[in-house]
């Protein structure tokens, strides 16, 4: 059985659903008995709500390396355009 110690460390993996079947059930059986815990995670995840309202996602790191890429690739072409050229 998880202690309450134990929700705090795994709460956002919970939230973002990322909990093997096992700890995740282990979970949800602590929260049904602990209303304390149950209150953490309800604040935890109102939290988590607001800051991915704000915060739009980065973009991944692959994707931004692509970006990089094909940007380097068509500069690098001779029909490329000066882009300081008036």
């Amino acid at each position: 059985m998880l202690k309450c110690r134990d929700i705090t460390l795994v709460a956002s993996d919970y939230v973002d659903g990322r909990l093997r079947w096992r700890k995740r059930l282990a979970v949800v059986a602590h929260l049904v008995i602990c209303p304390h815990c149950r209150r953490f995670m309800a604040n935890f995840r109102a939290v988590v709500t607001v800051i991915r309202g704000h915060c739009p996602p980065q973009p991944d790191t692959r994707q931004i390396e692509t970006f990089k890429r094909t940007v380097d690739e068509a500069l690098e072409k001779p029909d490329a355009q000066d882009l300081n050229d008036d």
